[in-house]
């Protein structure tokens, strides 16, 4: 390929909309026993149930399925598609190719007119488009990367002496203070000491690690497979008494700790705070909803919303919605539904 034609191609992909799909949460899905509606954020009924199935609104549209067949109404409830199709996809925005590179952008979606389940694309109106367009989805920020450290090649300003026998990394409390601390291994044990060679976390463990929260420098340690955490300073934040300490950063930018202690399970933020007492057989952060999936004896799920309510265990399965207002829960007759934030239940029995 020519340097030319690089460009060129460089430049389409960069030029191309970044049509990544988000439901409209201004209705809901509301299930009463076994037929689907919508209601508003409040619970208030817009469309009443009558569908065997009712699907999230994208671009205006959602798809609902009655007399085992698919189609798709607007916002007001008026079917707009005829329930025809033997499966049908969200609207969504695509791209056809124009001359020069422009892009032509059209609202299409997926459907499948036979039981063979072959699609073919549709416009707003049912009709059948002559091809299909191109889509381009963004996908999701992994706000979990391990922390950048800086790694340090000498240390020949330190000199080697009984304290230590290898510095494995520093870091300072205070960017640009005097005093810096290093970690180091003695004897095959970590410890830590200052650059006044005073040990503020004995040579006795089997890991340290360095964890930067903020502006906060934590040190996760381990010993005989026992984790806990540190402050920068030496004082003890999480006692070294857990089979499990991961440290997450949620959607909303705070950052909390899962801890497993006896084979119970908890969460704590960065103000000595229990969020989720230590009550679940597991805690698991989910990056979709940016909350945690709580498992309770039993397997129940439930969801820890950050910032707004627990759903106490109690579903058989559990799935956030991007955007950490919503998730779907299963119960254990294998029916679905929706929970906010605010821990309203869209659907009765």
């Amino acid at each position: 390929m020519t340097s030319k034609k690089l460009l060129l191609a460089f430049l389409t992909l960069y030029t191309i909309p970044a049509f990544a799909q988000e439901p409209d949460m201004s209705l809901i899905p509301y299930r009463k026993g076994n037929l689907w509606g919508y209601a508003a954020a409040d619970k208030n009924i817009v469309v009443k149930p009558e569908y065997e199935e009712a699907n999230l609104f994208y671009e205006g549209f959602a798809v609902v399925k009655k007399g085992g067949k698919y189609g798709y109404i607007n916002k007001e409830g008026k079917v707009v598609i005829p329930i025809k199709y033997f499966a049908a996809k969200p609207f969504k925005f695509g791209y056809y190719e124009s001359k020069g590179n422009a892009q032509k952008t059209v609202l299409f979606a997926g459907a499948a007119p036979q039981a063979n389940g072959y699609e073919i694309c549709i416009d707003t109106k049912g009709a059948q488009l002559a091809k299909c367009p191109a889509i381009s989805e963004n996908s999701l920020a992994d706000v979990n990367k391990p922390d950048s450290v800086v790694s340090v090649t000498s240390y020949s300003t330190i000199q080697k002496s009984d304290l230590f026998d290898k510095i494995a990394g520093d870091y300072k409390i205070v960017p640009n203070a005097d005093e810096t601390y290093y970690i180091a291994t003695r004897n095959g044990n970590y410890g830590v000491f200052n650059n006044k060679f005073e040990v503020i976390v004995p040579f006795e463990y089997n890991n340290i690690e360095k964890m930067n929260v903020g502006p906060m420098i934590y040190l996760k340690v381990e010993k005989a497979g026992a984790k806990g955490i540190f402050f920068g300073t030496g004082s003890p934040y999480l006692a070294v008494e857990n089979s499990r300490l991961d440290k997450v950063k949620a959607a909303n930018g705070k950052t909390y700790f899962i801890f497993t202690k006896d084979g119970q399970s908890g969460l704590k933020d960065t103000k000595y705070q229990n969020v989720v007492e230590t009550i679940y057989s597991d805690i698991a952060y989910d990056p979709v909803g940016g909350g945690f999936i709580l498992t309770a004896a039993g397997q129940y799920k439930g969801y820890f919303f950050p910032d707004e309510g627990t759903l106490l265990p109690r579903f058989a399965e559990v799935k956030p919605l991007k955007g950490a207002q919503y998730v779907m829960v299963k119960n254990a007759e294998g029916k679905w539904g929706y929970v906010s934030n605010r821990l309203l239940e869209f659907f009765e029995e």
